[in-house]
């Protein structure tokens, strides 16, 4: 699913049967190669909370049942996520003992199973470098996790290296300023990988990929800067007990890793020049001293806005986006607003709400527990949170009767077929490229879906997935699934024949598709 690591969804909520004991039921497919290559990755989130994320410390194995014994550390760290394969596709029962602290999981059916049905996968044979560190590859090739020439060797000393060349003007495309973000991957899986803690010592956790990310303002990928061209050597340490990464640049100085936290900026359409560049001036929140607050008061015009906080003035750290709203809209204050901050990038939401009137608003932030509080200083307006996707839009070049590139017009929407489908069919000329995005309850571009081509999922944007409606794991790695992180870039589509095309999204899986009808 589109949302698998969000800790706020509630889909993922296990089932209380007894006093300690929880149960759901999820079906799993066996490997499908290349694209799913069998690995399930999960972690145990205590009341929605990204900080009490419970990790596996060891595991057992009996009478076809694998039960992993699990604990909750500081950041996630030391700890590996609950890691397993399965022989066949099946349902499987997850069973949590609140109380033990152990997580369990069998086959949910009564046919006959060998005992080693599931397997735990404890062990890592190999580890990857993924990301913008292959400034050669397209992006949609960046961070696939299966492509030959990223693996580490083995040094005498214990550690893993791989030497890359890098470029001061290289990195991501519309930047070419040399900052660089890669993650680790273990076993060819990013969710058995490692990301970066924000702690300036280049501390890795594991279990985070893309998707997997703990999420919280001390957790981003990797990110270095060049400041020289040459090859640079990455030395992973101690991958098994404290991972840790190593850069040196090509006369073998360490590179200092640019993941840390001591800064928090706000970001989004409150400012009129330069809305999301954390440079810029004006946009850091100072400390409150009495109450602990990092805050920054800014006079805001009326109307929807979308905002996220940036760390430490670097994009590349992951800003911290909408995780859920603190209070129920029943008993919110319309004066103020109080959420939590979470990016799983790139599924996560920015934050987005109305003012009725302009104001003096304070921006609060609490590193601690990555909450945020947005109050009415002054002037007669109040807030309304965006707490739901009420529509879809179908927003691109395309011919009447839709407007092309306007995200409000009310002739762009789809048809909703429940249970978060979309469909809209338009008739295309044959040979013409058509881009589009998708986007919700007719936004200013604030709530955008559209493929990441840098998620490891698809191989383009042209959305040609026959299997959209009831998509399988393969199925999504293979042709791409719709993400939500911000604006990201629109996609394209160029049928082979005129007539009318069927669009459809599910933003629930993310899969996507536009097939001729």
């Amino acid at each position: 699913m589109r949302s698998a690591w969000n800790p706020f969804a509630s889909q993922h909520d296990l089932i209380q049967v007894d006093r300690t004991l929880w149960r759901g039921v999820v079906t799993l497919e066996s490997a499908r190669l290349p694209e799913h290559s069998g690995f399930y990755s999960m972690r145990v989130v205590l009341n929605h909370n990204p900080r009490s994320q419970l990790k596996a410390r060891s595991h057992s194995h009996k009478e076809g049942v694998v039960t992993w014994h699990l604990a909750n550390t500081p950041l996630g760290l030391h700890l590996s996520n609950i890691n397993l394969t399965i022989e066949q596709d099946d349902e499987v029962l997850l069973e949590f003992d609140s109380e033990t602290l152990c997580f369990s999981v069998r086959p949910n059916s009564a046919c006959d199973r060998p005992s080693d049905f599931i397997h735990a996968v404890n062990a890592h044979d190999s580890y990857e470098l993924n990301g913008f560190v292959w400034d050669e590859l397209s992006m949609f090739e960046k961070f696939q996790t299966r492509r030959v020439g990223r693996s580490f060797t083995k040094d005498p000393d214990g550690a893993w290296s791989i030497e890359v060349p890098l470029r001061t003007t290289g990195g991501i495309d519309f930047r070419a300023d040399g900052t660089y973000q890669f993650l680790i991957s273990a076993n060819q899986d990013e969710d058995f990988g490692f990301a970066c803690v924000n702690d300036g010592h280049g501390t890795l956790v594991n279990g985070t990929g893309f998707s997997s990310s703990h999420g919280t303002s001390m957790h981003s990928g990797c990110t270095i800067c060049a400041n020289k061209n040459g090859i640079y050597r990455f030395r992973l340490v101690n991958p098994t007990t404290e991972p840790r990464i190593e850069v040196q640049d090509p006369d073998g100085q360490p590179v200092v890793l640019l993941n840390n936290r001591q800064s928090i900026q706000l970001l989004g359409s409150v400012f009129n020049e330069s809305p999301f560049d954390p440079t810029a001036s004006g946009r850091s929140l100072e400390l409150n001293g009495e109450t602990g607050w990092l805050e920054l008061e800014l006079e805001t015009s009326a109307g929807d806005h979308c905002i996220n906080f940036a760390i430490n003035r670097e994009l590349f750290l992951d800003t911290m986006g909408f995780g859920c709203w603190l209070e129920e809209a029943e008993h919110q204050d319309p004066k103020t607003l109080l959420g939590m901050a979470w990016h799983g990038k790139p599924q996560e939401w920015n934050i987005c709400f109305n003012l009725s009137a302009n104001g003096l608003i304070r921006y609060s932030y609490m590193m601690e527990t990555d909450e945020y509080k947005l109050e009415i200083l002054s002037g007669p307006g109040t807030f309304k949170p965006v707490t739901r996707l009420q529509s879809l839009s179908l927003v691109g070049g395309f011919p009447d009767p839709l407007m092309a590139w306007n995200p409000q017009d009310p002739s762009n929407l789809m048809e909703s077929l429940g249970g978060g489908r979309f469909q809209r069919c338009v008739h295309l000329t044959a040979g013409q490229e058509y881009t589009y995005k998708y986007v919700a309850n007719q936004s200013n571009w604030q709530l955008v879906l559209a493929d990441y081509e840098l998620d490891g999922y698809g191989t383009s944007f042209d959305g040609r997935n026959p299997c959209a409606g009831s998509p399988s794991v393969s199925s999504l790695k293979r042709y791409g699934r719709l993400t939500s992180h911000g604006n990201p870039p629109p996609l394209s589509f160029t049928p082979i024949h005129s007539g009318p095309y069927r669009f459809y999204a599910d933003v629930t899986t993310g899969a996507y598709s536009v097939l001729p009808l």
